[in-house]
């Protein structure tokens, strides 16, 4: 008898240890599934759009959403949960295209921009993750289709695409189903890099991870990749698993400063000097993730499966320019 209650205690702690632990309750934030560039010309540039997923499944999938919505079998909610009627959405949209083009839509207009320019998708989530791999799992309670255009704009030294037209349609609640084996695979893996803390009020599940969960999950993810609990590598498709030593080169990194000493009474010197530091979780402001993607016709529902992420830093010239995003090492499944 003593040695069956053991044993219950026994399989009693170690589920509990493996218990996925939150990471934030509600999180939204966008995706998007194409990607846009200048094609130049003789006559005219103009921008061109590349999916980054399968193209024929997204339409499909964006073509059932939109079928569903017009015959009344699915409805929008606003973010409060409000219903909104699908022929105010499109009065609304058909109201914005006029003015942005400076011309009356048809109908037959519309429906063709519905058709072709559904480009991202907005995601509610909630994120949870294993205190022993420190893999994440989401889980989608909602999604928004969003309608997006891009015009050539002068950044910096580069012409490059920037939002010229973004519409929302509005919120589409999940029912919590699995997937069946009809569901479409818009992607096997589309990797993104996202913002996790956002300064503005009032908007704290916007691209935000609360910090009572995302400090603790960052330090532990720290903790274990330095003592080596858990494995790392360089890129996702690394062969090798970084080892202790590679771990702490890549955190580190240099910064420049003044130093300035007192000569004398009055007199001081400057001097400009590079300081070598390390990043630590309290640096992670954004993350890198790989993810497969599925949308089931069905239930008309997304389905993720994280396959790999990376904390990451923004990295900044001397300056305050900003030149790119540095993954310090990926996290994935084996």
């Amino acid at each position: 008898m003593k040695k069956l209650i053991c044993i219950f205690f026994i399989v009693i702690s170690l589920s509990g240890f493996s218990q996925q632990r939150l990471l934030t309750k509600r999180i939204i934030y966008t995706v998007e599934f194409v990607e846009s560039e200048i094609q130049s010309s003789a006559q005219k540039d103009s921008i061109v759009y590349n999916y980054i997923v399968n193209k024929r499944f997204f339409w499909e999938a964006m073509d059932e959403l939109i079928s569903k919505l017009k015959n009344k079998k699915l409805y929008l909610t606003s973010f409060r949960g409000d219903t909104i009627q699908w022929d105010t959405v499109f009065y609304d949209l058909t109201k914005q295209l006029n003015i942005l083009d400076s011309k009356k839509y048809s109908k037959k207009d519309v429906e063709k921009t519905l058709e072709n320019e559904i480009r991202a998708i907005k995601f509610m989530e909630e994120w949870t993750y294993d205190p022993n791999t420190m893999l994440v799992t989401k889980k989608i309670n909602a999604y928004c289709p969003i309608v997006k255009r891009d015009t050539i704009s002068l950044i910096g030294d580069e012409l490059k695409g920037a939002n010229a037209f973004v519409f929302e349609l509005g919120w589409i609640r999940q029912k919590e189903a699995k997937p069946s084996e009809n569901a479409l695979l818009l992607t096997r893996n589309i990797q993104y890099t996202m913002p996790i803390y956002n300064p503005k009020p009032y908007s704290w599940w916007d691209s935000n991870l609360e910090a009572e969960y995302s400090v603790p999950f960052f330090d532990m993810l720290f903790d274990k990749t330095e003592k080596s609990h858990i494995e790392c590598w360089e890129s996702p498709d690394a062969v090798q698993p970084l080892l202790k030593n590679e771990i702490e080169k890549r955190k580190k990194h240099s910064v420049s400063t003044t130093i300035v000493r007192e000569v004398g009474d009055d007199d001081i010197i400057q001097s400009d000097t590079s300081i070598t530091m390390s990043y630590t979780a309290d640096d992670i402001d954004h993350l890198r993730f790989g993810e497969e993607i599925l949308f089931d016709k069905g239930n008309l529902t997304f389905y993720k499966n994280v396959n790999y992420f990376a904390p990451t830093v923004r990295i900044f010239l001397a300056g305050g320019e900003f030149i790119g995003f540095y993954p310090i090492y990926y996290i994935r499944k084996r």
